[in-house]
C-alpha cells in the first residue's frame, strides 16, 4: 500500500492507493483437495492467480513449502478455511498421533495464526458439501473456538457456481489493506415482541367454514384432502413406542440422534442428506424402514376420511369418493381404509427400482400398472368431469417398503435434499403426474391437513403442481399452532389458514355431516 500527502493535505486524511485483495485457501488434502482446486480456479479468475494462494498451485519445485506458506500469510487479506466431512476426524487423528510422534498440524497452525488479534486477516469458514454442519465450540480446541463465531459460507456440489458467486460477493465487500480489528461486542438483543393472540394469526374454524368444506365434499365432490406429517399432536406416545406415528420433525430428530447430526433446527431432508452422504444409503434406508414399519395406528384424520363414504351411504346421501394426496411414507392411510373395508385405488411414485421416476397404479381389482405415459393414462376411476367411482389414494413422494401382489418396492423415498431437487427439476409436470390426477387437483379446492411452512415436501408439492402460482380455487389449511410466517405463506398461495386441533376439526366435520339426511339445495 502506498500513500501520498502534500502540505496542503496535512490536516486531511492521506490518499490510500487501493491494493488487490489477497486470498489464502486453507484446506486438508485428505478432505477437500479437489474442491480447493476448483475454488482456486474461480477465485483466480476474479482476483488474479497472483493474489490467490493454494499450496499445490502457488509453490514451485524446490521451494521450502512451510516457509513459503508462512511468508504468504501476512500478505493475504482473507483466509478461507475449507471444512469438509473429514475435517474434524482428520484433526483428531493428528492430535492422537502427535502424542507418540510430535508433528505440526499446518492446517490448524494457519487458522490459529489468522485468528490472532491484529493478524490483519479476515477468516471465513467455508462448508464444502450439501449437509456439512459447522463445527461446534465444544468439539474444537480453545485456540480455534473463535471460528464458530464467524458466519460460514457453504459451497454445495449441485449449486457450486451459485455458491461461489455468493462467496465472491462477500470477498468483494472486504476492504484490502486494512487491518481487521477485534470484533465489537454486539448490543444485547431487543426483547422479542409479545406474541400475537392466536385469533390474530389464524381464526378458529366456525360453522360457516365447516359448512363450506362439507358443501365441496358432499354436495359438489370437488375437494381434495392433502395430508402432511403433523396429523397428530407432538407424540410422546411414539417416542415411548405406543403406536403413534412420528411427524417429520420427530423423524428428523430421531435420525439426528442416531447418527450424531448437529443442527439447531434439523429438517428431515437436511438430516437425511447428511446420513446419506456420510454414512451411506443402506444405513439411511434401513433406519427409516425400522421407524416407519412399526405397528403405528391411523390417526383421527385417517379414520374420518376412510369412514366418509360409509357416512354418506348411511344417511342416504349421494355417493362421493375422494382423491386423497399424501406426502407421507407410512401406511396409516391405507390401514384406515382397510379397517373400514372401503375399496380404493392406490398410486405410488417410485423413487427407486425398475419404475424409478414413474407412478405405478395399483387398481382395487387388477394388476399393477406402471404409468409410462402420464399425459395419456386414463385407467383411474375418475370421470371426465372429475367425479370418482372409487377413492384414489396418491402417495406423491414414495412409500415405505411394501408389496401389492407380486409387485414389491424398497428404499422408495423422496427424502434427501438431492431427492427433492431431482423431483423438482423434472419437467414438465405432465411428464410425471398422471393427467387424471393432475386435472382433478387443479380443478378442485384443497384441504391441507398437518403442514407447516418449513416443510420441504409441501413447498415441492405446490411448486410441482401449480408451478409456484396461487392455487386456482380457494383452499384451506388447518394447523394446531400456526405462526405469522405461515399465515403469510398460505395467503400468497390463495389458501385460508385456520387454527384448530386436527382431531377436533374432523370431529366437528363428522358431527355436522351426521345431521344431514339429504343434499343441500
Amino acid at each position: 500500500m502506498t500513500t501520498s500527502c502534500t502540505e496542503s493535505e496535512a490536516s486531511q486524511e492521506c490518499r490510500v492507493d487501493p491494493q488487490p485483495l489477497r486470498v489464502f485457501i486453507n484446506y486438508r488434502h485428505e478432505d477437500t483437495w479437489g474442491e480447493a482446486l476448483l475454488l482456486f480456479d474461480r477465485l483466480a479468475n476474479r482476483f488474479g492467480s497472483e493474489n490467490v494462494f493454494l499450496d499445490t498451485r502457488s509453490l514451485q519445485p524446490g521451494m521450502k513449502w512451510l516457509e513459503e506458506i508462512k511468508s504468504h500469510l501476512p500478505a493475504c487479506g482473507v483466509l478461507l478455511a475449507l471444512i469438509g466431512p473429514r475435517w474434524m476426524p482428520s484433526m483428531r487423528t493428528r492430535e492422537e498421533a502427535a502424542v507418540a510422534e510430535p508433528a505440526e498440524d499446518y492446517v490448524r497452525f494457519e487458522i490459529e495464526y489468522a485468528l490472532k488479534r491484529n493478524s490483519g486477516f479476515n477468516v471465513i469458514p467455508v462448508l464444502m458439501g450439501d449437509a456439512i454442519a459447522p463445527p461446534t465450540a465444544q468439539k474444537l480446541p480453545r485456540s480455534l473456538q473463535a471460528l464458530t463465531k464467524i458466519e460460514a459460507e457453504q459451497v454445495r456440489p449441485k449449486r457450486f457456481e451459485e455458491d461461489v458467486a455468493h462467496l465472491i460477493t462477500r470477498l468483494d465487500a472486504i476492504m484490502p489493506g486494512q487491518p481487521v480489528r477485534a470484533p465489537v461486542p454486539p448490543l444485547p438483543p431487543l426483547p422479542p415482541p409479545p406474541p400475537l393472540p392466536m385469533q390474530d394469526i389464524a381464526p378458529s374454524p366456525d360453522a360457516a367454514q365447516l359448512e363450506v368444506v362439507l358443501r365441496h365434499m358432499v354436495d359438489v365432490g370437488n375437494l381434495v384432502p392433502v395430508l402432511g406429517s403433523r396429523l397428530t399432536a407432538p407424540s410422546a406416545a411414539w417416542r415411548e413406542g405406543c403406536g403413534s406415528l412420528p411427524d417429520a420433525e420427530e423423524l428428523a430428530a430421531d435420525l439426528a440422534r442416531r447418527f450424531s447430526v448437529i443442527s439447531r433446527h434439523p429438517s428431515l431432508p437436511e438430516v437425511a442428506q447428511y446420513v446419506y452422504v456420510t454414512w451411506g444409503r443402506p444405513d439411511l434406508y434401513r433406519t427409516v424402514r425400522q421407524i416407519l414399519t412399526a405397528d403405528c395406528e391411523p390417526g383421527p384424520v385417517h379414520r374420518f376420511l376412510a369412514h366418509f363414504p360409509r357416512m354418506l351411504e348411511e344417511r342416504g346421501l349421494e355417493k362421493r369418493y375422494q382423491l386423497i394426496v399424501t406426502t407421507n411414507f407410512d401406511k396409516a392411510l391405507e390401514k384406515a381404509f382397510d379397517d373400514e373395508e372401503e375399496p380404493y385405488d392406490l398410486a405410488v411414485y417410485m423413487a427407486s427400482g425398475r419404475d424409478k421416476g414413474r407412478f405405478v397404479h395399483f387398481p382395487f381389482e387388477g394388476s399393477p400398472r406402471p404409468i409410462a405415459a402420464p399425459n395419456t393414462y386414463g385407467a383411474f376411476p375418475i370421470g371426465d368431469y372429475g367425479e370418482l367411482e372409487r377413492t384414489v389414494l396418491v402417495k406423491i413422494h414414495g412409500a415405505v417398503d411394501d408389496c401389492v401382489g407380486d409387485y414389491r418396492w424398497k428404499e422408495n423415498y423422496v427424502i434427501t435434499e438431492d431427492h427433492y431437487i431431482d423431483y423438482l427439476s423434472r419437467s414438465p409436470v405432465e411428464s410425471l403426474v398422471p393427467i387424471q390426477i393432475l386435472d382433478k387437483l387443479r380443478d378442485s379446492h384443497c384441504l391441507f391437513f398437518g403442514y407447516a411452512m418449513r416443510d420441504w415436501n409441501l413447498r415441492v408439492f405446490l411448486k410441482r403442481i401449480w408451478r409456484g402460482e396461487p392455487l386456482g380455487a380457494r383452499s384451506w389449511s388447518v394447523e394446531p399452532d400456526p405462526d405469522v410466517l405461515e399465515k403469510e405463506f398460505w395467503s400468497q398461495s390463495c389458501v385460508d389458514l385456520y387454527a384448530a386441533d386436527l382431531a377436533d376439526y374432523v370431529a366437528q366435520l363428522g358431527a355436522r355431516l351426521a345431521e344431514r339426511t339429504h343434499p343441500a339445495g
